[in-house]
C-alpha cells in the first residue's frame, strides 16, 4: 500500500520493520495511483453543479439562438443521368478521353455542371431573379416609369456576380449513392421560391443539355461535310495512282506471280541444299582416294572387282612361297605362279587407279553441278526480291486507296446519322420527382440544435470542471496529503455538523452553562459532547495511530501545529486530549499559542494566569494548572500575550518544564501558532517527542505544507504524521474510502481492526504501559 511506500521512505519518523505499520496500512488503506476513469468521475460528481449549470446555460444559448433564426425552406427535385455515348455521333475515335468515361466520371461531371457559374446565370435569367425582391433583396431595384433603375452604385457584373454565389450558396447538388439519381436542393426563406428555382434549375439544365448535343451534332454535321470533299478527291487520286502502277510494271494477279515465285525459289533452294550434301560427300570420298595406301584402298571404296584381285593376289602369293621353299626359284611351276602374280599386281594397280578417277569425275560433277544452282537460285532470288519490292508499292497504293474509299464511306453515312439526329430532342437526363413547395421549414431544427446545445453544455462543464480541479491546490484526500508531505496520514477528521440527537444531554447543558459567559459554542469539544458520534470514532482512530506510532513507547508529548490559521489544530488538541483523558491517562493540555490562544475559551476557563506568566517568572505550574469537565484532563491555558513569544518558548525554562511535564502526566498536548506564520512551532517541534501536522481539507494548499514539512524538517523534527481535518465524507473523493455517515465508517473500522485483540480502551492503555516499561511491541494485527 501506498501508505506504507510513505511510512517505509520515512525512517526518521517510523521504522520500517514496526508492526504498527501495518496496522496503519489496514486501517486506512489508502494507495497513491495514476488517475484513472474513476477517479475523474470523481471529480465530475464534485463539480456536478458546475456541469449542469453549463448544460443549462449553453442549451438557453441555443434556444434563443434558433428561436431567432430566419425559417428555411427546402425545396428538391430528383432527376437520373443515363448512360449515354461519349459523342452524338458515335465515333470511336472523336474524343478518346470521354469514350473510356465510365458513368460514374459522367455523373460527377453533370454535378458540377449543375454548380456553374454559367448555369447559375441561365437560371438567374430564366425567372428574373434580378429583379425578384426576396431574391436580389427590396433595396437593390426600383421600378421607375416601367423601367427598372438600379439603385446601388456597384456595376451591374458585380451584381450579378453576388447574385451567382448567393444562388451557388444555397444550392446543394448531390449523387444518390450506388445510383445514377442527383437530388437537387435549394433553400430560401420563401418556400415557393425555392421550389420554382429548384425547377428552374433542373429544366434549364435539361434544355442545356439538349442544346449542347444538338449543337454537338450539326458541328460534326458541318465538319463531315467538307471532309468529306477532301476525302473524295483523296480516293480519286490514290485510285488513279494504283492503276498507273499497274499499267507501269505490268502487274495482273500480282498475288498468283508472287506465289509461282516463291514456289520455285523454295525448290531451288531444297536442290541446292541436296547438290551441296552430295558435293561433300564425293569431295570428302575423293580426298581419301587420294591420301589413301592402294592396298587398303579397296576395303575404302568397296570395289567387287578389287576385292576378287585381291583375293587372286593372296592365293596366288601363298603358292609362290610354297613353291619357292619347296622346289626353288627354277622350278617351272614356280615361275608360272610367279608370271601370274605379276598379272594380277598389275592388274590391281590400274583397277585402282581407275576407282580413283571415276571419283575425281564424280565429284567434279558435283561441284559443277552446285554451281549451277547456285547461280539459278541467285538469279530466282533477284526475280523474287523485285517482285516484292513492286507488290510492296502496290500493295501500299491499294491500302490507301481502299483506306479512303472506306473513309468516304463512313463519313458518308455518319452525315446522313448526323442529318437525322440534328432533327431529334434527345436528352439523357430525366425528371423522377419535380419540386413541391415545402410546408415546413428544415432550418432551424430545434430538437437537432437542442441536442448540440445539450453536447456542447456537457462537454463544456466537463471541461470547466476538470480545469478547476486541476487548478484546485488545496489538499483534499489523504492520497493527496501523503504523496505531497510524505508523511503518513494518521487520522481523518469529518467536518463537524449540528448535535445529534443522540448526544449527551447533560453534558451538552453543562457545556453550554459554562461556555454562556463566552458567547462560545461548545463543538470544539465534539468527542466530550458526543462520544459516539462520527467525528469523536475519528478522534479516537487517530488516538490509537498515535499510540502505535512508535516503537518503543507513545510520545509522551506531541506538539500540534498547522501550516496556516483556520486549519483546525485546536480544536484537534482539545479532542485528542479529550480522548486519551477518557481511556485513563493523566493528560495535560498546554496552549502554546502564545499569540492567539483560545483554549480557555473552548473550556470556559479563566485565562488571568498562564504559560506566559510561568515562562516569565510570574506564577508557578500549580498556579495556573486547570482541570476541566472532563476527568484526567487538565489544562495550562497561554496566559496574558508576552511581548516576545518566540524568545520564551524557545528558553531552557520552557524545555525543562517539557521534561517535568511528561514525568508527572501520562501525555502533554501542546497547541502552538501555525509553523508559516511564526517560528513558534518551528522552535517548539524540538522539544516535544513527535509533531502532529494539521491540514485542513480543502482548504491548506499544497504549497503551504511543502513548505511546513521542509521547516520542520530544517530542525530535523519529529514528525509524527499529518493528520487531514473537516472532511466533507459526502463528497465523490472519498466514495471509496468511507461509507455513508449513517454506517459511522471510523467506529467498524476501528473495532473490525482492533476489537479482536483488544476489548476496549483500557486494554490499549494497558498493552501502551507494558510496552512503555519492556519496550517491546504488541502484535495487534
Amino acid at each position: 500500500m501506498e501508505q506504507g511506500r510513505l511510512l517505509e521512505g520515512s525512517s526518521e519518523f517510523l521504522d520500517r520493520d514496526s508492526p504498527r505499520l501495518a496496522n496503519l496500512q489496514e486501517l486506512y488503506g489508502f494507495s497513491t495511483r495514476e488517475q484513472t476513469l474513476t477517479d475523474y468521475w470523481r471529480v465530475l460528481q464534485k463539480r456536478k453543479w458546475t456541469v449542469m449549470a453549463s448544460v443549462v446555460i449553453v442549451i438557453i444559448i441555443a434556444t434563443l439562438v434558433t428561436l431567432r433564426m430566419t425559417p428555411i425552406y427546402d425545396a428538391g427535385t430528383t432527376i437520373t443521368i443515363s448512360p449515354q455515348t461519349p459523342n452524338p455521333l458515335n465515333f470511336k475515335d472523336t474524343n478518346a478521353s470521354q469514350a473510356t468515361e465510365d458513368q460514374q466520371q459522367i455523373i460527377n461531371t453533370q454535378v458540377k455542371i449543375l454548380q456553374s457559374d454559367t448555369m447559375a446565370e441561365f437560371v438567374i435569367h430564366r425567372l428574373s431573379l434580378d429583379t425578384h425582391p426576396d431574391f436580389a433583396g427590396k433595396a437593390k431595384v426600383q421600378t421607375s416609369g416601367g423601367i427598372i433603375v438600379s439603385e446601388s452604385s456597384i456595376e451591374e457584373s458585380v451584381r450579378l456576380e453576388q447574385l451567382i454565389r448567393k444562388l451557388q450558396g444555397n444550392l446543394k447538388v448531390q449523387q444518390v449513392p450506388d445510383t445514377s439519381l442527383v437530388e437537387i436542393t435549394y433553400s430560401d426563406p420563401n418556400p415557393t421560391l425555392a421550389a420554382e428555382i429548384a425547377n428552374a434549375v433542373t429544366a434549364t439544365f435539361i434544355e442545356q443539355n439538349v442544346k449542347s448535343r444538338y449543337n454537338s451534332t450539326m458541328q460534326a454535321a458541318d465538319w463531315l461535310t467538307k471532309q468529306l470533299a477532301d476525302l473524295q478527291v483523296k480516293m480519286e487520286s490514290s485510285q488513279a495512282k494504283l492503276v498507273q502502277y499497274q499499267k507501269e510494271h505490268g502487274i495482273v494477279g500480282a498475288d498468283d506471280k508472287q506465289n509461282l515465285t516463291t514456289e520455285k525459289l523454295d525448290e531451288l533452294n531444297q536442290e541446292l541444299t541436296r547438290a551441296q550434301a552430295d558435293r561433300i560427300q564425293k569431295e570428302s570420298l575423293y580426298q581419301i582416294a587420294t591420301t589413301t595406301n592402294p592396298e587398303s584402298l579397296s576395303a575404302i571404296l568397296q570395289d567387287p572387282i578389287l576385292g576378287a584381285l585381291r583375293q587372286r593376289q593372296t592365293e596366288l602369293q601363298g603358292q609362290y612361297a610354297l613353291l619357292s621353299t619347296e622346289f626353288g626359284p627354277g622350278y617351272p611351276k614356280f615361275l608360272e605362279i610367279k608370271n601370274q602374280l605379276d598379272q594380277i599386281d598389275r592388274s590391281y594397280r590400274e583397277q585402282v587407279q581407275n576407282s580413283v578417277n571415276r571419283i575425281k569425275n564424280d565429284y567434279q560433277a558435283a561441284v559443277n553441278q552446285e554451281q549451277m544452282l547456285q547461280e539459278a537460285l541467285a538469279e530466282q532470288t533477284g526475280i523474287a526480291d523485285q517482285l516484292n519490292e513492286n507488290a510492296i508499292e502496290f500493295k501500299v497504293l491499294r491500302q490507301e486507296a481502299d483506306s479512303n474509299r472506306q473513309l468516304y464511306d463512313g463519313l458518308l453515312q455518319q452525315l446522313k446519322e448526323a442529318s437525322l439526329a440534328a432533327g431529334l430532342d434527345s436528352s439523357n437526363v430525366r425528371v423522377v420527382d419535380r419540386a413541391r413547395v415545402p410546408q415546413y421549414p428544415s432550418r432551424p431544427n430545434i430538437l437537432r440544435n437542442l441536442e448540440f446545445g445539450f453536447l456542447i453544455g456537457l462537454a463544456a462543464g466537463v471541461a470547466i470542471a476538470l480545469g478547476l480541479d486541476a487548478l484546485d491546490n488545496t489538499v483534499r484526500t489523504p492520497n493527496q496529503a501523503e504523496s505531497i508531505s510524505a508523511l503518513p496520514t494518521l487520522g481523518v477528521i469529518p467536518m463537524q455538523s449540528s448535535f445529534n440527537e443522540g448526544g449527551t444531554n447533560i453534558a451538552r447543558t453543562h457545556l453550554l452553562k459554562k461556555a454562556s459567559r463566552s458567547n462560545m459554542t461548545p463543538r470544539p469539544l465534539i468527542s466530550y459532547l458526543e462520544p459516539q458520534s462520527e467525528i469523536a470514532e475519528a478522534y479516537r482512530a487517530l488516538r490509537t495511530s498515535i499510540l502505535l506510532s512508535s516503537v518503543s513507547h507513545p510520545p509522551r508529548s506531541i506538539l500540534v501545529t498547522s501550516s496556516v490559521p483556520q486549519d483546525g489544530k485546536t480544536m484537534t488538541c482539545l479532542n485528542i486530549a479529550i480522548v486519551l483523558a477518557q481511556q485513563g491517562k493523566r493528560v495535560l493540555l498546554v496552549d502554546a499559542d502564545l499569540r492567539r490562544p483560545c483554549i480557555h475559551t473552548a473550556f470556559g476557563l479563566a485565562d488571568q494566569k498562564g504559560l506566559s506568566n510561568i515562562l516569565t517568572g510570574g506564577a508557578t505550574v500549580s498556579d495556573v494548572v486547570q482541570a476541566t469537565v472532563q476527568p484526567n484532563l487538565f489544562v495550562i491555558t497561554a496566559g496574558p500575550v508576552p511581548p516576545h513569544p518566540s524568545e520564551l518558548l524557545s528558553s531552557s525554562l520552557m524545555q525543562n518544564l517539557l521534561k517535568q511535564w511528561c514525568e508527572e502526566f501520562d501525555h502533554v498536548i501542546v497547541d502552538s501558532s501555525p509553523v508559516i506564520s511564526v517560528t513558534d512551532s518551528v522552535l517548539l517541534s524540538v522539544q516535544t517527542d513527535s509533531v502532529l501536522l494539521i491540514i485542513r481539507s480543502g482548504q491548506t494548499t499544497a504549497a503551504h505544507v511543502r513548505r511546513t514539512c521542509n521547516l520542520l524538517q530544517s530542525v530535523k523534527a519529529s514528525v509524527l504524521g499529518v493528520v487531514l481535518n473537516a472532511v466533507d465524507l459526502a463528497s465523490p473523493d472519498y466514495n471509496h474510502y468511507y461509507y455513508d455517515s449513517t454506517n459511522h465508517y471510523y467506529a467498524k473500522k476501528e473495532k473490525k481492526h482492533y476489537k479482536t485483540a483488544l476489548n476496549d480502551d483500557e486494554d490499549l492503555g494497558e498493552i501502551s504501559n507494558q510496552r512503555g516499561q519492556d519496550g517491546t511491541t504488541a502484535n495487534l494485527s
